[in-house]
């Protein structure tokens, strides 16, 4: 490589290095200000929730309930007991187990 060619690539470099360093300047310049703009917005909570009594403050979290609801069991046995003697004179048929 000739000389021209490196300090032409050198330069390139340079400048993308210069580049880089505006960006992340901006990017530092943006970041306290959202910091700033941050605190700000939590002091402003902090006053409001100092002033309004917690009764009547809104809650943050409303819970619905259980994640899950467990379904209700059913008994296999008959509950009325009328039905327990209806069942117990019912005759089942037999069924052969062999094809015939």
């Amino acid at each position: 490589m000739s000389a021209e060619t490196l300090e032409d690539r050198l330069r390139e470099l340079k400048e993308i290095l210069v580049t880089k360093e505006i960006i992340i300047h901006n990017q530092k310049k943006k970041l306290n200000e959202k910091d700033h703009i941050i605190e700000e917005l939590r002091s402003q909570l902090d006053k409001y929730q100092s002033v309004l009594p917690l009764s009547t403050a809104i809650p943050t979290c409303v819970v619905a309930g259980p994640r899950k609801v467990r379904a209700q069991g059913i008994s296999a046995e008959p509950q009325v007991l009328g039905s327990l003697h209806e069942f117990s004179n019912l005759r089942l048929r037999k069924h052969s187990k062999t094809y015939q």
